[in-house]
């Protein structure tokens, strides 16, 4: 009878420590998926502040901006190319001309994604619009 409740209580041991591994198993697996469902947006998010920061232009000093006359000329002469980043991604991308200085201006160019961005500056082709400094946002 010893035997048999030795063997009993042996069974009990086991089968509970069985239990207890799934258990904790369970929990690590659930552990698991829920850090790395964290983590993905978060990981995305700040690789998108990263390049962000990396592409980011200074401000020109005041005295290198071109007048806000010459801007809004150039705006005018070149409305198709304007109307062409704006199709990029239509309600979402918008040029304006900004005067930050006194009768001094640039380009504030706000887009939504980075293909969009990415399109626009192929659009441009270069640092600035026909010689006008522009500056990307997003938004």
């Amino acid at each position: 009878m010893k035997n048999e409740y030795f063997n009993s209580s042996k069974n009990d041991i086991s089968s509970r420590r069985k239990n207890q591994r799934k258990k904790y198993a369970v929990i690590i697996i659930s552990l698991i998926a829920i850090i790395s469902l964290v983590s993905i947006p978060v990981v995305i998010y700040a690789y998108n502040i990263i390049k962000n920061l990396l592409n980011y232009k200074q401000e020109l000093p005041c005295e290198d901006l071109p007048d806000i006359e010459t801007v809004r000329q150039v705006v005018e002469d070149y409305q198709d190319i304007i109307q062409e980043i704006e199709n990029t991604s239509p309600e979402y991308v918008y040029v304006e001309v900004n005067e930050r200085c006194n009768g001094k201006g640039e380009l504030y160019i706000y887009y939504d994604t980075v293909s969009t961005r990415e399109q626009i500056l192929e659009i441009i082709g270069g640092d600035t619009f026909f010689g006008i400094p522009y500056r990307l946002f997003n938004v």
